[in-house]
């Protein structure tokens, strides 16, 4: 294994990983969601419905990232000042909850996402024992549906010993940009430093899943009622999924929102995360006023657990509404 991969699951100096298991949501019937999304809770997850299609969200855990890597271009005083103006205490870390979504629609299990297995940090990789909590064995899974190549969202796709897909009966898909851009035998080299250890870990991935993985591209059907939505700018085809059933809209967004302060609010700062800032930017711009104008009911990956809510407009501007 190349060191640049080890750092990557070792943490790092930019990745780095609290001994805290994710915490579960306080009262689902409290969450104001879009017309149409009804939402249960059960045991570790929260569960939607939307129209004939339910949506199940359960954690595969918590990662950890620096506030220095998360905003290299962002000055301490505005983020504390944002923090402050909507009552909470500024961060000296960011702790990022990791939701995955499983989709029943007909007779199809679509997995968005598989986590990170547990070969990446240690308080990630809980993916499979949260399935079975809610009674879902990961051999009924008949679809994986990937966002993005990140190691949070792509390594859990392959067995404990990386021999093969842990979702064995699943077809596999990945955006084409994306799949594009992790199998290039260049990748490694060209990646900025902090992702060269990713990259490894994803080019593996991706030989390991072989034939069951395939590539489809913007506004592609993935199963009745699902599709992709072409979200670039976190990574080069960054996908989000949209759910549609009865008359009622959810997008799962991956990475394209992830902090449930400055993703809404402060759209426009740089992410260290992104690996085009200023697509990345113009994605967010143009997600944010999608969801609110549409009233499209919003998963978001890192967002707090279940991560489930909407976007609306105040003041000119944004926010996150949970409940």
């Amino acid at each position: 294994m190349n060191q640049n991969e080890k750092n990557a699951r070792a943490g790092g100096a930019t990745r780095r990983t609290l001994l805290a298991a994710a915490p579960l949501a306080g009262a689902a019937a409290a969450l104001g969601l879009p017309p149409g999304l009804r939402l249960a809770h059960a045991r570790a997850s929260e569960t939607l419905t939307i129209g004939d299609i339910t949506v199940r969200v359960v954690s595969d855990g918590t990662l950890a990232l620096p506030v220095s890597f998360t905003l290299p271009e962002t000055a301490s005083d505005d983020l504390d000042a944002l923090y402050r103006e909507n009552g909470q205490e500024p961060p000296r870390e960011f702790t990022n909850q990791t939701n995955v979504v499983l989709i029943e629609t007909g007779e199809r299990r679509v997995l968005v996402d598989a986590g990170s297995g547990p070969n990446f940090q240690a308080t990630a990789g809980k993916l499979t024992d949260a399935l079975y909590e809610i009674d879902v064995d990961p051999q009924s899974v008949t679809d994986v549906v990937f966002t993005h190549g990140h190691a949070d969202h792509l390594w859990g796709a392959v067995d404990d010993f990386e021999e093969g897909p842990r979702f064995a009966n699943a077809r596999h898909v990945m955006g084409e940009a994306e799949h594009a851009y992790w199998s290039d035998p260049t990748t490694p080299d060209t990646a900025p430093d902090w992702l060269k250890g990713l990259a490894l870990g994803a080019a593996r991935v991706i030989e390991t899943l072989g034939g069951a993985l395939e590539t489809a591209g913007a506004d592609a059907e993935l199963a009745p009622g699902v599709r992709y939505v072409a979200t670039p700018g976190h990574s080069p085809g960054h996908m989000s999924v949209l759910v549609e059933s009865g008359g009622a809209q959810l997008m799962i967004g991956g990475d394209a929102l992830t902090n449930a302060l400055i993703s809404f609010q402060k759209p426009d700062w740089p992410l260290g995360t992104d690996l085009d800032r200023e697509q990345a930017i113009a994605t967010r711009l143009a997600l944010l006023d999608r969801l609110a104008t549409d009233e499209i009911g919003l998963v978001g990956f890192h967002l707090p657990f279940p991560g489930i809510g909407r976007v609306e407009r105040r003041g000119g501007a944004f926010i996150y509404a949970s409940g």
